[in-house]
């Protein structure tokens, strides 16, 4: 497993979007329990959107990272 510079920022990107995510998703959902206005809870949905995101990233890194190739 190669550990240079751009698997390091890769995984700290990933990591920013799970983690940002994940903020996301749990402020929406206390939104959509909290409030009765349509779409209170729709901060939720680009949550879901930033975590699948930042699991793609951290997956194709560590892929990245594994596969042999020129160094």
């Amino acid at each position: 497993m190669r550990w240079n510079a751009g698997v390091l920022a890769g995984l700290l990107i990933g990591l920013v979007w799970v983690v940002s995510g994940t903020v996301l998703v749990v402020v929406g959902r206390r939104r959509r329990l909290h409030s009765t206005a349509d779409g209170a809870g729709s901060v939720g949905i680009i949550g879901v959107f930033l975590l699948v995101v930042g699991a793609l990233t951290l997956f194709a890194t560590l892929l990245l990272s594994i596969v042999p190739g020129n160094d």
